[in-house]
């Protein structure tokens, strides 16, 4: 049992001074409200000062009003003594729920702030509470998903609280901790899985073991499967790779929790490759961004190690076949189609770079692929395609030895000063083509433009002038019949089904 009154703690937080004069005007502000009420910033705000980390977002929990009544009456108060403040924003309680829950959204002394009522919550089948009502500060605190989230700071006494009793020492040693028994807390909303394991992971949090042991449970992980919005486990995705990606890969795996977060919605489609290849893509990609510091680490890049082990199946998206790890990320996370491609052209660069290429021309053009695009980051994930097979969980001289190659292939890109060239279009274009050789639209115009873009990578000292002198030459000699048999050929077009050809009367 909890206990009814909060540990306290005086000075574990430093105020800022924008800080402490937010802090003094809510407080002069609330005593004089009728009635009274009483302040306290809630959850990680608290738990971000009490780590000496900068928080500019605070949750205002008012013990017995609406968040937006309260804030508009705040700013107000403000706006009488010349404080600069935004305007307050409402996000509306649900229709069958008091207007006490609503929240207030303002900008104050450059602080984002929501105001909204203490509240308690109750479950049934959805991980959306049933029932939201205005609450106490212990009911507020056990409806967090962690101890130490669940803390708060009283702007009256300066003090921070911690009503679940656990949430000040948890922090200080570093451990993972529900609120509440974490089968109950989980079931509730399954969400607070994945909030869980991002918080373990950037801030270096054991998880404790009845924890560990709950989120192992088979109900639990179908809770998050089938319970969970996939736009929200995206969003808690991302945010685990934005922070510690490796740390959160080896919690995921260590909880096997990967066939609940990348998942192919709706479809039997199983990854070819076991799933832990995903733990030894995200180790070898740190491996990798760790020994070469001209590399950069992408959101795309963690998301590629992640789904790695769907590489080679096929999934349907839209009615068409579509990469299976392209549709882990589209329709399993709902991210961005711009992350989509990212991760499904990765997946296929790794397959069309070869570090044993030679010529500038060669190299560019396998560079302007636009599975390759950028081509830095596809450098970067063939190392990891190369090294995933040797890989045994730590780094040797094998794994140097291929590293060794692709550093000098991106020397080597580099040194041919490809990275500007491959932007560069044909320094003769399309209608200058047509004019100079008489020619209409159509696709030899196409051909003879990669041939100029191969020229020209080859030659990267001509100029405009040279190049139509050259096209001008070919097209006088041998070259004219290559090229014209390098057209692609027409495609009929497929006739709509159950349309039928119609006849001409005689």
């Amino acid at each position: 049992m909890v206990a009814a009154a909060p540990v306290t703690s005086v000075g574990a937080i430093r105020l800022s001074e924008t800080e402490d004069k937010f802090v003094t005007l809510l407080d002069e502000f609330s005593r004089g409200y009728n009635p009274p009420i009483e302040c306290r910033i809630a959850g990680g705000w608290v738990r971000d000062k009490i780590l000496n980390l900068p928080s500019h977002d605070l949750d205002v929990a008012l013990s017995t009003t609406s968040g937006y009544a309260f804030a508009e009456a705040f700013v107000a108060f403000l706006h009488a003594r010349d404080v600069t403040t935004g305007s307050v924003g409402r996000v509306a309680a649900n229709p069958e729920q008091s207007k006490h829950l609503e929240t207030g959204t303002t900008r104050v002394l450059g602080l984002e702030c929501d105001f909204v009522g203490l509240r308690s919550e109750t479950y049934t089948d959805s991980r959306i509470p049933d029932q939201v009502n205005l609450g106490t500060p212990l009911e507020d605190a056990e409806r967090r998903d962690l101890t130490v989230n669940s803390l708060f700071f009283n702007v009256h006494s300066r003090e921070v609280e911690d009503w679940t009793r656990h949430g000040l020492a948890d922090l200080e040693k570093r451990i993972a901790r529900t609120p509440l028994p974490p089968r109950q807390t989980f079931l509730d909303d399954p969400l607070r899985v994945l909030r869980c394991v991002r918080f373990a992971s950037r801030f270096g949090l054991a998880i404790e073991p009845d924890v560990s042991a709950a989120i192992r449970e088979l109900d639990i992980k179908a809770a998050l499967k089938t319970k969970v919005s996939k736009e929200r486990v995206g969003i808690e995705t991302t945010k685990m790779l934005e922070k510690q990606p490796l740390r959160a890969m080896e919690l995921i795996d260590e909880l096997g929790l990967h066939s609940s977060i990348f998942i192919v919605p709706d479809q039997d489609v199983q990854p070819p490759h076991d799933r832990g290849e995903a733990l030894k893509a995200t180790q070898i990609l740190a491996a990798v961004l760790g020994r070469e510091g001209r590399w950069k680490a992408s959101e795309t890049l963690w998301l590629a190690a992640a789904a790695c082990p769907f590489r080679g199946a096929v999934a349907t998206e839209k009615k068409k076949e579509s990469p299976a790890a392209a549709v882990v990320v589209s329709e399993g996370l709902k991210l961005s189609n711009e992350l989509k491609l990212g991760v499904q052209n990765l997946l296929e660069a790794a397959k069309l770079l070869d570090p044993k290429t030679e010529g500038r021309a060669r190299i560019g053009t396998m560079l302007q692929l636009p599975a390759v695009k950028p081509w830095e980051s596809s450098v970067v994930w063939a190392v990891v395609d190369r090294i995933l097979p040797t890989w045994t969980g730590s780094w040797g001289s094998e794994q140097e030895a291929i590293l060794a190659e692709w550093v000098a292939f991106y020397d080597k890109i580099v040194a041919l000063g490809l990275p500007e060239s491959i932007k560069q279009p044909p320094l003769v274009n399309g209608k200058e083509v047509q004019k100079m050789l008489d020619l209409p639209p159509g696709q030899l115009i196409q051909v003879i433009l990669k041939a100029i873009n191969w020229w020209q990578l080859d030659h990267p000292e001509k100029t405009k002038e040279d190049a139509a002198a050259w096209v001008a030459e070919q097209w006088a000699g041998e070259a004219r019949a290559k090229w014209e048999a390098d057209i692609p050929p027409l495609i009929p077009k497929a006739k709509k089904k159950g349309a039928a050809k119609q006849q001409k009367r005689p």
